[in-house]
C-alpha cells in the first residue's frame, strides 16, 4: 500500500545525511489529521513512514501492531518496507498464542521498558528473538522498538507496538533516535484512535451483527428507538441439546459453536443477518429490498445449506449424539430496535411475525419434518412447495396452513 501524499513529498530524491525539520513538524501534523480523519492503520504508517523518509530519517523498515476485540482476529500487525509498501498481517487467536510469546512484547511489558534499541550489526544483538533475526537477515543494523500504553484500556487492548529499522552503517545516530522517540507517543494516539474505532466496531458487529451495529454506531440508542421491516424470517433450533448437556458437560459448549457457526455462516452468505443466538437456536433475517421472492429465495438457500453443513457437523461427532437442525421460515412485518431499560438495551426484532416463526419451528419435531414454511413465505419464493395441511401455532390466533417443499419425484 502506497500513501495517497507519496508522490508529494519526493520520498525518491531526499537525501538522508541531514535532517529536514520542517518537514518533521509537517510529518508531525499530518500523523494527528490522518488519526482525527481515518479508521485506516495503514494509510497511517504508510504516510508516517514516507515522511520520516524524506525528512531525512533513514528508516528501511517500519512497525505498527495492536490488539483487536475482534472474534476472528487477536491482534493486527501493519509493516512498511522501503521501497515494497505495506502490508497487514491479521493474527487468529491461535497464531497469535504462537508469535507472541517469541516476540520482545513481552519481556518488555514485564519488565515495564517500554522503550527497548537493538544493534543488530553483531549477529548476536538479535537476543534469540526468530522477528529480529529476520530483520538482521535483511540486513537491518538498528532497531528502535517503543509501547505505548493506553491507560484505563480493557487488558486485551493495553497499548500500541512500533518499531523502526535501519540499514545505515553504524544504525541510527543519537538525533535520529531522539526524533523516534519524539513522534512515536503522536502516532501512538492516532494508531490510537483509529484502534479504539475499530474495537468498538468490532465489538458491536460481533454481538449484534453488522446492520444493528450500524444503527447503534449511527446514534440509534435511545429505548423504544427503531424502525418497521418486512422481512423473511428463518427461525432455527437444534433437537436434543438438553440430552447432550447432560451426557457431554462443558465440551458441549465448543460442539454447540460448531453447530451455530453451520447456521449462521450461510446465512450471512447469503445477505441475511443473524439478529440472535437463542440459547441452542438463533433468529436470522433477510429483510425486503426489492422483490420479496429474492428475500424468501436466499433465506431458503441458507436454510438448506446450514441443513446440510449441520450434518456434517454431526457425522464428525459420531460418537455423540446427534443434533438434528429443525428451520422455519417465515415472511411478515417486524419490530427492529431498542428495547429494555434506559441502563441496559438489546437491539432486536420483535413483533407478532417472530412469534410466529418460532411456533412454526416447534412444528418440526411434530411433523418429524426439518424445514417448514409459512403460507405466506411459500407464495413468495420461488422454489416448489406442497402443503402439508392447517395447523394450530400455540399463542396464535386460527389455524394456519404449514408448507415445506416439493420433494423430487424419484423413477
Amino acid at each position: 500500500m502506497r500513501s495517497a501524499f507519496h508522490d508529494d513529498i519526493g520520498v525518491d530524491e531526499v537525501g538522508r545525511g541531514q535532517i529536514n525539520h520542517t518537514a518533521l513538524a509537517a510529518a508531525r501534523a499530518w500523523i494527528v489529521g490522518v488519526g482525527l480523519t481515518s479508521d485506516d492503520a495503514a494509510c497511517l504508517l504508510t504516510g508516517t513512514s514516507e515522511r520520516l523518509l524524506a525528512a531525512g530519517v533513514p528508516i528501511m523498515r517500519t512497525h505498527i501492531s495492536f490488539a483487536t476485540l475482534d472474534p476472528r482476529k487477536r491482534a493486527e500487525n501493519i509493516v512498511w518496507l522501503r521501497g515494497q509498501g505495506t502490508t497487514r498481517e491479521l493474527h487468529d487467536h491461535e497464531q497469535f498464542e504462537r508469535f507472541f510469546p517469541r516476540s520482545p512484547f513481552p519481556e518488555m511489558l514485564r519488565t515495564g521498558r517500554m522503550q527497548r534499541r537493538w544493534r543488530l550489526e553483531a549477529l548476536s544483538d538479535a537476543e534469540g528473538f526468530p522477528v529480529i533475526e529476520t530483520m538482521q537477515r535483511s540486513g537491518a543494523t538498528d532497531l528502535f522498538v517503543r509501547i505505548v500504553p493506553f491507560v484505563g484500556t480493557a487488558e486485551i487492548f493495553q497499548g500500541v507496538a512500533i518499531s523502526a529499522t535501519t540499514d545505515k552503517p553504524g544504525g541510527f545516530t543519537d538525533p535520529e533516535v531522539a526524533i523516534l522517540d519524539e513522534l512515536t507517543p503522536t502516532l501512538g494516539l492516532s494508531a490510537y484512535r483509529i484502534a479504539t474505532s475499530d474495537a468498538l466496531s468490532s465489538v458491536l458487529r460481533a454481538y449484534l451483527g453488522t446492520d444493528a451495529a450500524h444503527h447503534v454506531l449511527s446514534g440509534q440508542i435511545r429505548p423504544g428507538e427503531g424502525h418497521h421491516v418486512t422481512a423473511a424470517i428463518l427461525f432455527a433450533d437444534l433437537r436434543g441439546f438438553t440430552s447432550a448437556t447432560e451426557r457431554e458437560g462443558p465440551g458441549v459448549i465448543r460442539r454447540l459453536g460448531e453447530h451455530l457457526a453451520a447456521i449462521a455462516e450461510p446465512v450471512e452468505a447469503k445477505g441475511g443477518e443473524v439478529l440472535k443466538f437463542i440459547g441452542d437456536g438463533l433468529l436470522a433475517a433477510f429483510p425486503i429490498t426489492g422483490a420479496a421472492s429474492t428475500a424468501c429465495d436466499a433465506a431458503l438457500a441458507a436454510g438448506r445449506e446450514a441443513l446440510v453443513r449441520n450434518a456434517r457437523v454431526n457425522d464428525a461427532r459420531p460418537e455423540s449424539p446427534r443434533l438434528d437442525l429443525d428451520i422455519a421460515l417465515h415472511l411478515g412485518e417486524v419490530y427492529y430496535g431498542n428495547i429494555g431499560a434506559a441502563s441496559r438495551l438489546d437491539f432486536t426484532v420483535i413483533g407478532p411475525a417472530v412469534n410466529e416463526a418460532s411456533r412454526l419451528e416447534s412444528l418440526c419435531g411434530q411433523l418429524d419434518r426439518e424445514l417448514l414454511m409459512s403460507e405466506s413465505f411459500a407464495r413468495a419464493c420461488s422454489a416448489p412447495v406442497v402443503s402439508l395441511g392447517r395447523f394450530e401455532l400455540r399463542g396464535v390466533s386460527g389455524e394456519h396452513k404449514v408448507f415445506e417443499l416439493e420433494k423430487p419425484n424419484r423413477i
